[in-house]
């Protein structure tokens, strides 16, 4: 039989296509990766447009879990046996999606044909899924870019299970709850005062261990052995994900969540999910996203007040909000940022949002796609929300991230670090900065792979790094618990402590 051959010819046609899609669109440039955490298709939240598949491929970014006849596979999955035609093509479809989407025309320095030349026999060769994967590490090895990867199937259908058709469907519903992933256990994190959460009774610091019947410890413990060869970075936003894609769902539905309390006595409640807070906004090709922001004014001690600002995605309809909250909070001694958990957005608003605590034009960091460079920097606002001169403020910023910041948040804030502007507290943030997509392969496994690249201003990537808060403040149950949420109280200290000085040296 014939080895199928890849049509270099027509890949290349296509890897022109795909540069003319970027270009028209425009939104590669200003848009980074959006809830990575969810294993799903290109067309899904990872938010990118898809590039037109070369002729020589099948494009898979929904195949079905398993080819008809074929054994559906579980945590043995690795030992189980495949086709010489099986795993050309899925070799074939991952060195081609990479060729004509790599950010990187010349791939690092990379020959990527020999590469092909060189492994694609090897594939041939493959009797077991496991000898396969090992071909494609190796292929995505050569790049040496963090933000390429393959992860088995057994792992994505792991957290996909999490969040499965059984449970609330993800909808625009909450209940008014959100939760973290803290060792072995998920806890409530947040509980919003006017949400069906708090009305039941629900408090931080509880452990999740139940919805709809569904054994969250179980499910947790199950993916953590499934994703146990994956980096925690991309292992835990997906379990997240799947966990609050079952928590959530359409407006008017009951959800029964089990908990253990304080005292680690079993509590059941049922509650309804409401209509999500914020605004529903779209920008571009991305899915619908629920953004809010809000805002208050603290007690930081000694006299000293803080703005507290918290917004949970980088999407337009927040850059008015935020301009309003900032005017509210013109005359406090310091500002913190709460990023954690915002996953993400537009990358293009990172200079207007710096502007306010800027007065110079200073370079932020470079975003690189195979089409262009846009050059992030900040952009003073010395024009308040009504029209009026004022200048940027110049007072102490704080930011605090956690574990699931990512991206359009992870370069402004390091942007902000790098410069000397801001102070970072919190845990490292996700190190997914880079927009990324996540596929199916025809073998069922899902290939990850950043189509830009980002540096910022001090020349460091924090792709795979992720930014390393300035004080390190880890989240703990103990913490919960008392209602102590540590590093907003960590970054009040330093504001304080800021004031005194600033107090001291006039």
């Amino acid at each position: 039989m014939t080895d199928p051959r890849i049509d270099l010819g027509a890949v290349d046609a296509a890897r022109g296509r795909a540069g003319a899609a970027a270009r028209r669109v425009g939104v590669l440039a200003l848009v980074f990766a959006l809830g990575l955490a969810a294993c799903r298709s290109a067309g899904g939240p990872g938010g990118v447009e898809r590039a037109p598949e070369p002729p020589a491929t099948t494009s898979t970014a929904d195949a079905p879990a398993a080819k008809a006849g074929e054994p559906r596979r579980d945590a043995g999955a690795a030992s189980l046996p495949i086709t010489r035609e099986a795993a050309l093509e899925t070799f074939d479809t991952a060195w081609t999606r990479i060729y004509t989407r790599h950010f990187d025309p010349d791939f690092g320095g990379v020959d990527w044909h020999a590469v092909r030349d060189e492994l694609r026999p090897r594939a041939a060769e493959v009797e077991t899924l496991a000898e396969l994967r090992a071909v494609l590490t190796d292929m995505l090895g050569r790049l040496s870019e963090s933000h390429f990867g393959l992860i088995p199937q057994e792992a994505a259908d792991a957290t996909e299970e999490i969040g499965g058709a059984g449970g609330g469907g993800g909808g625009p519903g909450d209940v008014g709850m959100d939760v973290r992933i803290v060792g072995d256990q998920v806890l409530v994190w947040r509980v919003d005062p006017d949400g069906p959460a708090a009305a039941a009774g629900v408090r931080p610091g509880w452990e999740l261990v139940s919805i709809d019947g569904f054994s969250v410890p179980e499910a947790l413990a199950k993916a953590r052995e499934a994703l146990a060869d994956i980096e925690p970075r991309l292992a835990l936003p997906q379990i997240y994900s799947g966990v609050m894609g079952r928590v959530r769902g359409e407006p008017g539905t009951s959800v029964s969540l089990g908990f253990r309390d304080a005292r680690d006595e079993p509590v059941e409640r049922t509650l309804t999910r409401r209509p999500m807070p914020g605004e529903l906004t779209k920008f571009g090709n991305l899915p619908p996203l629920v953004a809010r922001l809000e805002h208050e004014r603290v007690d930081a001690g000694d006299g000293v007040t803080a703005g507290v600002i918290r917004f949970n995605v980088w999407m337009i309809p927040i850059a008015q909000e935020f301009a309003r909250a900032i005017d509210e909070l013109r005359d406090v001694d310091g500002v913190i940022l709460d990023l954690r958990g915002n996953i993400g957005g537009v990358a293009g608003m990172i200079m207007g949002i710096a502007g306010h605590f800027m007065r110079e034009v200073v370079p932020l960091g470079t975003m690189r796609t195979r089409s262009g460079e846009l050059r992030i920097v900040s952009n003073p606002q010395r024009v308040n929300s009504r029209g009026e001169r004022v200048e940027p403020l110049d007072v102490p910023l704080a930011i605090v991230l956690d574990g699931l910041s990512f991206s359009t948040t992870e370069v402004f804030a390091g942007g902000l670090q790098a410069v000397g502007r801001a102070r970072v507290f919190g845990e490292t943030s996700g190190g997914q900065a880079l927009p990324a997509i996540m596929e199916r392969l025809p073998n069922g496994d899902v290939l990850m792979q950043a189509i830009a690249d980002f540096t910022a201003p001090n020349g460091e990537r924090m792709e795979g790094r992720g930014v390393v808060p300035d004080e390190t403040v880890p989240l703990t149950r103990a913490d919960l618990l008392a209602g102590r949420d540590a590093p907003v109280e960590a970054a009040l200290r330093w504001i304080r402590e800021q004031a005194s000085e600033r107090e001291g040296g006039s």
